[in-house]
């Protein structure tokens, strides 16, 4: 239940930028699988209600129930 370690430092987009993104061509930066990981931190706590160590501790289907909760995947 470890983190994506695909990058480091992921660019950090607005969540309503994520959104609106989904719906057109991501940038190459982004990591579709994985879109939670271009949040803010605050961002992140905001929609997810837990820390990003809390999330990725989650069960997987839990994780993808919360991301699709949110239109994150």
């Amino acid at each position: 239940h470890s983190a994506p370690a695909l990058m480091s430092n992921p660019k950090i987009y607005p969540y309503e930028d994520l959104k609106i993104l989904l719906k057109k061509r991501l940038p190459s930066d982004v990591d579709r699988d994985h879109l939670e990981r271009h949040l803010s931190n605050d961002e992140f706590h905001t929609l997810f209600q837990m820390s990003r160590s809390e999330f990725y501790n989650l069960p997987e289907w839990r994780r993808v129930d919360l991301k699709k909760r949110w239109k994150l995947f």
